[in-house]
């Protein structure tokens, strides 16, 4: 019950009170995999400036997000470290904030190995600049457009800005 009242809240743009409802939804069940990759990228976002004042999130809230963004990784490498989403997103975040080397290979590498998991197909669309995976990734456009999370948004707006920049070039 709390993890659909935490992607209704996510849904309707309540980060914080998303982030209270995937908070509850963990004390429920500490092992709930969506809820803590939800709220590890919700939170994740939560400490972009431009995210932060769209969403009018308090300072507090933003200095709490950065310290339960490090500790939710680290749960999610504990408990689930063969998962593909706690592969993909603890190496994209790494890479997004700290410029830590994420290369193409790793994302064809967990394509191939988790063919039904897509979100490494936005990193390899994004970073191949639309030359590589340009079906899953408009697969996984498709989906995250109809889940309207934050972490389906951000999955949207990296997917529709290397689309928008081929587009551009092409013209």
């Amino acid at each position: 019950m709390t993890l659909s009242k935490a992607l209704e809240a996510d849904r309707n743009g309540q980060i914080e009170r998303a982030a209270d409802e995937y908070e509850s939804a963990l004390a429920h069940d500490a092992n709930d995999l969506v809820a803590i990759v939800n709220l590890l990228v919700l939170y994740w976002q939560s400490t972009d400036y431009g995210f932060s004042l769209a969403h009018r999130l308090s300072q507090p809230f933003i200095a709490n997000a950065g310290t339960r963004l490090a500790q939710l990784l680290n749960i999610a490498r504990e408990r689930f470290p063969e998962r593909p989403e706690v592969l993909f997103w603890t190496r994209y975040i790494a890479w997004a904030d700290r410029g830590d080397a994420f290369e193409l290979d790793e994302c064809r590498v967990l394509l191939k190995r988790y063919p039904d998991y897509l979100e490494p197909a936005m990193a390899l669309f994004s970073l191949s600049q639309g030359k590589e995976a340009a079906d899953m990734a408009i697969e996984l456009l498709n989906r995250c457009r109809a889940d309207n999370t934050t972490r389906s948004s951000y999955v949207v707006s990296v997917i529709e800005g290397v689309l928008k920049r081929r587009k551009f070039t092409q013209v």
